[in-house]
């Protein structure tokens, strides 16, 4: 047998009993559902929803701060 046919068998086999790196078939992990933990939900604070401005609107506003 060839050193290429050699190979190219280790890598067929290789592939065929490789399991998934991430896989949680186990279970026991932590923050998953399979292990009784609740998975962490991030219940935070919202963001600021930015002003929408238009052309000349930043201007406008800064015009606007210096007559007060």
């Amino acid at each position: 047998m060839k050193s290429t046919d050699k190979i190219i068998d280790i890598i067929r086999n290789l592939r065929e009993e490789g399991a998934p790196t991430n896989s949680v078939g186990s279970g026991n992990i932590a923050g998953t559902i399979e292990s009784g933990d609740d998975p962490p939900v991030k219940l935070g604070k919202k963001k600021r929803k930015t002003p929408i401005g238009r052309y000349g609107s930043r201007r406008m506003w800064i015009a606007h701060l210096k007559s007060k």
